[in-house]
């Protein structure tokens, strides 16, 4: 096993260096998978700099004739692993969102400056960009009816039914994941000069792109923000962009705090290239004690609730104050402050805010909110826990992972006398819950090793992590002889994806369409191969665990 162990730490801080590298380049960085959606926008934008005339980013067009699909859609989940598919209400959602985009820019090419002479050669959200996205192509002569259309604009009117007005305000726009070109039509863009900002608006390809299209005035800083996103982001140059870009506080943080929590060590890590990326997230760092995914968006409790792991776990000693007075309602935490319109309760963010709190230095201080929390989690398992529906990654066994790791916290600090909670929560509440999860896991993994609906290697390790931390935390018994099986099996599994270097990611995560994040991937598996490494014998230290990484 010591082959094993070696062959991690060695990829776990290459993958460190890494994001140092990209950190120290000061271009930005980030590992999403390339976007359709947001690469059509950039090739509707008309050159109106003065500099030039036509398309501004042909690059993006030719792009999109080179990824449509031989049923004439745009599909991004067929470059990923779905052997068994993507839910169709998954699966649907986001290809159709693609696809209406795509076929906008091609409409635009068509009646647009420099038409094509063959353009046939080759959820995030859904309730907003569906309709104006059908609504464009109807200004373009194309029209769709289906037996749901009705329903479908009902939903679009109550979601675009917000005050907007803050926008006119003389600050950046910083919401996350702001679809501005949901807004087409209800926006005054004469008014809106002040949004852009170095990373364009919120940090959006697409939105920054209906910006530039719709603004009455050309933004040198949007067309320069574009430019470096399609030369410097994941597509270097081919006209493909992500759908956020940069990510330069939510990449390093969830690669860290994941390796960290699952028994890598600073010193394995590289403890230089480490303390680079902790000074940098600690500078970023609002003196209000709370931070977002990117400087450009607004703080949300997800990301400050990781930050918080991250740097405490390596010495900060920071208080979470700042994250209990900006995000705790009354039953849990928020996601997003009262800026946002619709302020999401999320499981998934509320374990990461049940960790923090517990790794705080003084947890005994927060004992209120931490007990809220964990009934917060524990009442989400009791009600239906078949059928938990997280915002933010569309696997269940993300969602058990953030549900089983602070649990298992807790108790190990109650048991080790750190903590005095309610016997009711450290008696039955979390116990049964993590027993449950467990159970849930156990059952449901596939004859070859993996888990989820892919099935996939990051839904696996997600599994194995929390199998592992239940486990550990000696709270329910051991049942050994259940978990040890399933965690080697699952281990041989991602060995062999960590050995053809982690190919491209599956689309777990959400937005304005489905993601995949490259680090964060890799950062789970190496996670669940280094800390399943616990509950594989030596006898097991057999091939494939000795082939290199």
């Amino acid at each position: 096993m010591a082959d094993g162990n070696a062959a991690l730490v060695t990829r776990g801080s290459d993958l460190v260096a890494r994001l140092s590298k990209d950190l120290m380049r000061q271009s930005g960085f980030s590992s999403l998978t390339l976007s359709i959606y947001d690469t059509a926008w950039l090739a509707m934008i008309i050159n109106k700099s003065g500099e030039g005339s036509g398309w501004l980013f042909p690059e993006s067009f030719a792009y999109l004739l080179e990824n449509q699909g031989s049923d004439g859609g745009w599909d991004p989940l067929q470059q990923s692993t779905r052997s068994l598919g993507y839910p169709n209400s998954l699966w649907l959602t986001d290809c159709i969102i693609h696809s209406l985009a795509a076929l906008l820019a091609l409409c635009r090419h068509a009646r647009g400056p420099d038409p094509p002479a063959d353009v046939s050669s080759r959820m995030l959200g859904f309730e907003l960009l569906m309709p104006v996205h059908l609504l464009l192509l109807q200004e373009e002569g194309i029209g769709f009816e289906f037996s749901s259309k009705a329903e479908l604009f009902r939903k679009f009117q109550e979601a675009s039914a917000v005050d907007l007005d803050w926008l006119y305000d003389k600050a950046p726009c910083q919401v996350p994941l702001f679809s501005l070109e949901a807004y087409i039509g209800k926006l005054d863009f004469s008014r809106l000069s002040h949004l852009p900002t170095s990373t364009g608006v919120a940090a959006s390809p697409a939105s920054t792109a209906a910006f530039l299209i719709h603004s009455p005035r050309w933004s040198t800083q949007c067309e320069a923000y574009l430019r470096h996103v399609v030369i410097r982001g994941p597509g270097k140059g081919n006209g493909s962009v992500p759908g956020v870009f940069p990510l330069e506080v939510f990449e390093p943080t969830w690669v860290l705090a994941t390796l960290l929590e699952n028994r890598f060590t600073k010193e394995h890590l590289g403890a230089v290239q480490v303390d680079l990326l902790l000074q940098f997230l600690y500078r970023n760092w609002e003196d209000d004690g709370v931070i977002g995914a990117t400087k450009a968006f607004f703080p949300d409790a997800d990301d400050t609730s990781r930050i918080l792991t991250l740097l405490n776990l390596n010495g900060y000693n920071l208080s979470p104050v700042g994250l209990v007075a900006r995000f705790e309602v009354e039953d849990c935490f928020a996601t997003f402050d009262t800026k946002m319109p619709k302020r999401v309760k999320s499981i998934s963010v509320n374990g990461n805010v049940l960790c923090s709190l517990l790794q705080c230095p003084t947890p005994s201080a927060f004992v209120p909110q931490i007990e809220k929390v964990a009934r917060f989690l524990c009442n989400q398992w009791r009600t239906h826990p078949t059928d938990i529906q997280d915002h933010w990654n569309i696997s269940f066994y993300y969602t058990l992972m953030r549900m089983a790791q602070p649990l298992s916290l807790l108790m190990s600090a109650h048991n080790q006398n750190r903590l005095s909670l309610s016997l009711d929560l450290v008696q039955s509440l979390a116990p049964d819950c993590l027993r449950g999860i467990r159970a849930w896991i156990l059952a449901n993994q596939h004859a070859d090793g993996t888990w989820g609906r892919l099935p996939c290697s990051e839904e696996t390790a997600y599994a194995v992590v929390a199998l592992a931390h239940i486990k550990s935390s000696h709270v329910v018994p051991a049942n050994k002889v259940s978990v040890d099986p399933a965690i080697h099996r699952a281990m041989r599994v991602l060995w062999q994806a960590c050995v053809s270097k982690c190919p491209s990611p599956d689309r777990l995560w959400t937005g304005k369409v489905l993601h995949g994040i490259s680090s964060v991937s890799e950062a789970y598996m190496l996670a669940a191969l280094r800390i399943g490494m616990n509950h594989v014998s030596l006898a097991d230290s057999s091939p494939p665990y000795r082939e290199s990484l």
